[in-house]
């Protein structure tokens, strides 16, 4: 997990993010966590990686996670 990124959402952004990966709203979780982090915004590649380790986590199956384990 890229906890550089992640150590700087608030609990309550990561549980929305949470939230939002586990219901399946990819997209709408990476502008979640870019528009928490604030400026100088994350690169958005560094924001998917950093979601696809968080879907493996929370142990869920979708886009997020096919991405990642076909590398």
């Amino acid at each position: 997990m890229d906890d550089a990124l992640w150590s700087k959402l608030s609990v309550e952004a990561g549980v929305e993010v949470d939230e939002l990966i586990t219901a399946g709203r990819n997209v709408q979780a990476l502008k979640v966590m870019r528009e928490y982090i604030g400026l100088p915004r994350p690169a958005l590649w560094d924001c998917v990686e950093a979601l696809q380790e968080r879907a493996d986590v929370l142990e869920v199956s979708g886009p997020m996670r096919s991405r990642a384990s076909s590398d």
